[in-house]
């Protein structure tokens, strides 16, 4: 595949860089022309100063940590994916979202094939996960409602909530599942997470239970005083995920 004027490029060296084909970029080694790039194969060379860059075609995780602007807290890969390992979700999967915040959590549910429709009732949250969205290259349908105040969308595969006080919006989303459907809730605090359950129980959905998703890098030394241990300052514990299922 060759790289198009406009498209967004990583560049990997000593430090990596997602930049648009176009124009100059200005970086720490000096400038770089994008347009020499444009039409040439995703692996090419390109140098700045004494460094030597190879373009390389970014993923969706490279857009959410290089490019996408960040407002409220955001699900992480390894949470957004336990969410589609825990439910099966994929592609043709009718997923309702919400709320959006940064649409971190919409854009990796678009990413493995779901067709994602996300509420957000704050507007700058909203302006915000529609822009995200949008520069991803990605494809989800955001609306500026309350999700509190019902679904529109029915026969659901999935409905996602992340946001405060979840339990308002369980029995819109028990209406806009279809059956068999499953719900996912992240939640902060464990206390966020029971009340959820509750509301859960109340509604009749089954096969409820919390989970965590716990990750930790570590960091290996070579040489004569080799060693592997945990990398520091890392959080292992993100939050805590409600499933259950529409029966």
């Amino acid at each position: 595949m060759k790289i198009r004027k406009g498209s967004l490029v990583l560049l990997v060296g000593k430090r990596n860089y997602l930049v648009e084909c176009k124009g100059k970029f200005c970086c720490n080694y000096g400038a770089i022309d994008m347009n020499r790039l444009v039409g040439k194969p995703y692996g090419a060379k390109v140098r700045s100063g004494k460094e030597t860059f190879v373009a390389v075609r970014p993923t969706l995780i490279d857009f959410m940590f290089k490019k996408a602007k960040r407002g409220p807290q955001i699900i992480l890969p390894k949470d957004a994916m336990q969410i589609a390992a825990a439910t099966g979700c994929g592609s043709g999967w009718k997923t309702v979202d919400a709320g959006s915040g940064s649409g971190f959590l919409a854009m990796a549910l678009a990413n493995i094939g779901c067709d994602v429709t996300t509420y957000e009732k704050r507007k700058d949250f909203f302006e915000l996960a529609k822009r995200n969205i949008k520069y991803s290259g990605l494809k989800a349908t955001v609306k500026n409602k309350d999700v509190t105040r019902g679904i529109a969308e029915r026969d659901v595969d999935l409905v996602t909530l992340d946001m405060e006080n979840p339990e308002k919006a369980i029995k819109h989303a028990r209406k806009a599942l279809k059956s068999g459907g499953w719900i996912a809730i992240y939640s902060m605090h464990i206390e966020q997470a029971r009340d959820a359950v509750e509301e859960l129980v109340k509604e009749g959905f089954q096969f409820v239970r919390v989970t965590e998703s716990l990750a930790r890098d570590w960091q290996i030394e070579f040489g004569k005083h080799s060693y592997s241990r945990p990398k520091t300052h890392m959080i292992a514990h993100t939050g805590f995920l409600t499933f259950a299922r529409k029966v």
